[in-house]
């Protein structure tokens, strides 16, 4: 409050205050349904919360509720009246350990190679220990005592010279980070406490790369499978690749499921898989990449459309 403000208060009677604080009293009264009316207006106007269920948000981002102290414990194993479930006996077991009766435990009566009146069948399934199995080559150098040339003797497949780590390690340490995911470093770990297996992470990452490899000729051939059928699905997220943001494409079709990851979300990756064909279908959402796919028709995702209905019911549940 200004100082001439505070002049012209001091100027005021208490009748005068009385009349102003009265007035101001009424004016807030009348403001009051206004106020309710624009707060229940931004309140309809607010987005609802973001889940899975009504945004590309991924389900592992969603608040998990707590469930309630005093909830009904859920009663666990079969229902009642079930018919008993057992692991069916191998008939051709690895070993088989007898426990005979040698004696009787009542009146220790010698029971050693008498006729047992029934046996028990029993088994337990267990993994034998792992030992890795180191494998020496030695390929011999003769020379040729005709033409004088040096001969190398030819070692076995998965035993080639420039390799350290056989096949089957090699497929091992592929299907822990392909299929399991596991980070460089639980692989060197789970090798070493699982399997008896000393690697590096610089191993792994040349056994991953020499896969790869080997695998670019068999992802080309499911690329030109996938790329010739009538109806595509494609959709795109990003990859986090040596530290950067990089984007990962699946193109899918009834022949089978093509991925790449690139540098680039634009339509060229498109235009770099799909060559000079066009599909009947593509089946995406709308981004405008996607949009811009050779297709003579386009069928917008179905779970892209179920989540955007479900953000307006969201937002908007009375009406």
């Amino acid at each position: 409050m200004t100082s001439l403000a505070i002049e012209q208060l001091d100027q005021f009677t208490r009748q005068d205050l009385l009349d102003l604080i009265q007035q101001l009293l009424v004016v807030t009264e009348q403001q009051q349904p206004r106020i309710a009316e624009l707060e229940a207006e931004l309140a309809r106007l607010r987005p609802p919360p973001t889940t899975s269920s009504n945004s590309s948000q991924p389900p592992s981002r969603d608040q998990k509720g707590n469930q309630p102290e005093q909830k009904k414990p859920r009663k666990h194993g079969p229902p009642f009246g079930h018919p008993k479930y057992a692991r069916p006996l191998s008939d051709h077991p690895d070993r088989i350990i007898t426990a005979p009766v040698s004696h009787c435990a009542h009146c220790q009566a010698d029971r050693q190679g008498g006729e047992p009146a029934q046996i028990t069948r029993r088994q337990v399934t267990e993994l034998p220990l792992v030992k890795p199995v180191i494998i020496e080559t030695q390929q011999q150098q003769v020379t040729c005592p005709h033409c004088h040339q040096l001969k190398h003797g030819v070692l076995p497949a998965g035993l080639e010279a420039e390799r350290y780590f056989g096949p089957h390690l090699a497929a091992l340490v592929v299907f822990y980070k392909q299929t399991q995911h596991l980070s460089y470093e639980r692989i060197v770990e789970t090798l070493r406490a699982l399997h008896g297996v000393t690697l590096s992470a610089g191993a792994v990452a040349q056994i991953l790369a020499r896969a790869g490899a080997k695998a670019a000729p068999l992802a080309e051939a499911i690329k030109a499978q996938v790329i010739t059928g009538q109806v595509v699905r494609s959709a795109e997220t990003s990859a986090r690749v040596q530290g950067r943001n990089w984007w990962q494409w699946v193109f899918l079709s009834e022949a089978g499921v093509y991925h790449t990851i690139v540098p680039t979300r634009s339509a060229a990756e498109i235009e770099t898989v799909m060559g000079n064909l066009c599909v009947e279908v593509w089946v995406c959402d709308c981004f405008s990449s996607q949009l811009k796919a050779p297709a003579q028709v386009f069928q917008l995702c179905l779970a892209h459309q179920l989540r955007e209905l479900q953000k307006v019911l969201d937002a908007q549940p009375q009406e």
